[in-house]
């Protein structure tokens, strides 16, 4: 790890380890989040920040974290992943307090005699009352005695440590967390200290979070440890997740909607029972055979498929809206949701990151899929409504907010790529009244004849507020032919008002995180992606989120209708590593199809979809299937029947997949 303290005008310069020979310092964080360094443990600190009063940024590729008090700037470089995770989770802590709480939660659990107390006190309401100075009366006389009282405040500290025994221990030896009970406030480290040679420009792959001015350390609510902080978002709010008017908002969603109700916690798979089966087929090959054809009218090998429905694929997209639209729902600014909005529009890309050549299953029509997940507050329900061209229609709701799709994916032959382009529409609306259009770019799949294959994302993605026009359009670029695999998946944009003014830029990477430009170097990051499991290429390249979309847990087992996407036999058996199985499965499922069609043709009947309804009075922003069935009946409110065992499904299309 290094360190390195630098006087402001520097603070523009980062250490890389490309650049930078880095020499042993000695760290110590307190408890009270004050962070320190010297040339060892005896000799006195030659550096001071506190970090409820900083600014913090990270870079996970790099492994650093640069910390910035606006007089001086730390910059620690790590040396595995393990100690990265540990130094930046335990300082992002001090980034969520306010340092009054914590010196007041320290006063009163510290026994009335403890060296220094008082001291502390005075010491805290002097740097207090300094910086209430506005910066126009501000004296360089003033900036020395605020630094010099930092430095006694950490040197008292260091006493009152000593006295109490407050350190953690070696670092080496401790987690980031400290304490068995993984709540203290302070770590000791050896490290390593750098030049800087660099420049900051707020490049791609680093993560910056400013501290707010009005609410000291609060990193703009910005939660960036998507991956941890998801596990806990049930449990954030438990009257909120109980509450049986806000569920009826819902959708008429009780929170008792499981078989066995919510009291207990899901723990959602990390593998697939079997990984990626079958030998990878030329698609090129098949596309050839089949040039001006549209793909989904072609019967692909099931080895082309990877084990989840296009149904699942488009609620994947929605794994980080619980998150950001209700950030976005509860914001008081109109920058600030047009913003988070665009975040969630760019976020619903990161889980093709890692797919290349195999796609979802084309769902039957009729076939649902739900995504009902207590530990993200989210609640989704898509279905199948037109066979050709295949139109899925999808309704995803929260905490203060809802979104309605309805789309479907054309394609071109390129000769070296495939070009999937998406038409319809997404709509999302907050409780604020406001409604958000999403159109999206282009997917293609690259390098098909040969070459390493991959996925990438060319074109612009808008999101308009419609009321008031205001709208952010992102560049997702294409990649540079020489440039390798370091030039692919960035993206840039720019929110512009109703008369073409721009407010704001944004800057990003469709497969890392999304982030908003606040100054001239400084980078607010709204997104960052979850990681990625240890080897996904072993499962089809999904992420943890994907590998439990086919799962049946047991809060859904028994309560699923009997036609969603995770009762389909040759799914299932795919996933199991049944080649042959589920390639005979899947003939006899769309040869079932088929005689559905040519009866229902026959007769002159025309499917009505089960959840959804056609929306005769539809604009080019709006999606042209809408949540709710025909005859009035709502997917939640059946469910909930089910789940209370007072119902059971009613379906027209429960036997698609019967095999027989």
């Amino acid at each position: 790890m290094g360190i390195e303290e630098k006087e402001k005008e520097d603070a523009r310069y980062v250490a890389s380890d490309s650049d930078v020979g880095y020499a042993k310092r000695w760290l110590v964080l307190y408890e009270d989040g004050t962070l320190v360094y010297s040339l060892d443990p005896e000799k006195k600190p030659r550096g001071i920040i506190e970090v409820p009063h900083a600014s913090m940024s990270s870079d996970i590729r790099h492994g650093t974290v640069h910390v910035d008090s606006g007089s001086n700037v730390f910059h620690l470089k790590m040396l595995s992943d393990d100690d990265f995770a540990q130094w930046r989770t335990v300082l992002r802590k001090f980034l969520h307090y306010q340092p009054n709480e914590l010196v007041t939660a320290q006063a009163n659990d510290a026994a009335p005699s403890q060296p220094g107390s008082k001291a502390d006190q005075l010491v805290n309401s002097s740097i207090e009352q300094l910086r209430k100075i506005p910066p126009s009366s501000q004296s360089p006389e003033t900036n020395t005695a605020l630094n010099q009282l930092v430095e006694l405040k950490a040197e008292l500290a260091k006493i009152q440590g000593v006295s109490t025994n407050r350190f953690s221990g070696d670092w080496a030896a401790r987690s980031a967390a400290g304490s068995p009970s993984g709540s203290p406030r302070t770590s000791v480290a050896g490290g390593n200290v750098g030049s800087s040679a660099s420049s900051f420009t707020g490049g791609d792959d680093a993560d910056f979070y400013d501290a707010n001015d009005d609410l000291e350390g609060a990193e703009y609510n910005i939660e960036e440890d998507l991956g941890q902080g998801y596990e806990d978002h049930g449990n954030q709010d438990s009257e909120g997740s109980s509450d049986t008017d806000d569920s009826q908002e819902r959708g008429s969603m009780p929170a008792t909607y499981g078989a066995k109700g919510l009291a207990q916690e899901i723990q959602y798979r990390k593998s697939l029972p079997a990984p990626v089966t079958g030998e990878e087929v030329s698609l090129f090959s098949m596309l050839k055979k089949n040039v001006g054809k549209d793909l989904s009218t072609i019967s692909f090998p099931v080895s082309f498929n990877c084990p989840l429905s296009l149904l699942q694929a488009v609620a994947e997209e929605y794994e980080y809206a619980p998150n950001l639209l209700e950030r976005a729902a509860t914001s008081q600014d109109n920058v600030e949701r047009l913003s988070l909005v665009s975040a969630f529009a760019v976020s619903g890309y990161a889980s093709t990151a890692q797919r290349s050549i195999r796609k979802p299953f084309n769902p039957l029509l009729g076939e649902t899929y739900e995504c009902i997940r207590a530990d993200r507050d989210l609640y989704f329900v898509a279905e199948k409504v037109v066979h050709r061209p295949p139109i899925v229609a999808a309704y995803a709701c929260g905490k203060g907010w809802k979104a309605h799709s309805c789309g479907t994916v054309k394609n071109k032959f390129w000769g070296k790529s495939l070009e999937l382009i998406t038409e319809g529409s997404q709509l999302v609306e907050l409780d604020t009244g406001e409604q958000y259009s999403i159109s999206k770019p282009s997917s293609f799949m690259r390098n098909l004849l040969a070459g390493n294959k991959y996925l990438e994302h060319v074109g612009e993605l808008v999101v308009t507020e419609l009321k008031s026009q205001m709208r952010v359009v992102i560049q997702f670029k294409e990649s540079s032919m020489w440039g390798g695999a370091s030039s692919r998946n960035h993206l840039s944009g720019t929110m512009y008002d109703a008369n073409n003014k721009v407010i704001t830029q944004f800057k990003g990477k469709w497969d890392e995180q999304f982030s908003r430009q606040t100054e001239k170097d400084h980078l607010q990051v709204l997104w960052e992606a979850a990681p990625m499991p240890s080897d996904p290429t072993k499962y089809y390249g999904f992420t943890n989120f994907a590998l439990s979309l086919n799962e049946i847990t047991p809060d859904i087992d028994g309560v699923l209708p009997p036609t969603d996407s995770r009762l389909r036999p040759d799914q299932r058996a795919l996933e199991e590593g049944k080649l042959d199985q589920a390639e005979s499965l899947k003939a006899i499922l769309e040869d079932k199809q088929r005689e559905r069609r040519k009866k229902m043709e026959d007769e002159g009947e025309d499917y009505l979809p089960q959840w959804f309804h056609h929306d005769n009075n539809a604009t080019e922003d709006q999606p042209e299937f809408v949540y709710g069935g025909n005859d009035q009946r709502e997917y939640f409110q059946i469910r909930s029947k089910v789940a209370q065992n007072s119902s059971s499904w009613d379906v027209k299309a429960a036997d698609i997949f019967s095999e027989t």
